[in-house]
C-alpha cells in the first residue's frame, strides 16, 4: 500500500448497537437491580420449562411391566 494507513477507527464504520456507554451522568442503581431481577425470573421460567421437557419420555414408548 501506499501512502498512510487509516486509523483503525477509520477502517470500519461504529456498531449498531453502540450505544455510548459515556453518559454525562451515571444510571440510578436501581435500574441494575431491576434488569438482575427480570433476568433471574427469565432463567428460572427457562429452566422450570427445561425440566418439564426432561420428565418426558424420549420416545412414544410405553414402560414395560
Amino acid at each position: 500500500m501506499t501512502g498512510k494507513e487509516p486509523e483503525p477507527s477509520d477502517r470500519y464504520p461504529p456498531a449498531a448497537n453502540d450505544n455510548g456507554g459515556n453518559t454525562p451522568e451515571p444510571l440510578d442503581p436501581r435500574i441494575g437491580r431491576i434488569a438482575e431481577a427480570i433476568g433471574r425470573h427469565l432463567a428460572r421460567e427457562h429452566m422450570k420449562t427445561w425440566r418439564e421437557k426432561q420428565d418426558k419420555a424420549a420416545n412414544d414408548n410405553e414402560k414395560r411391566p
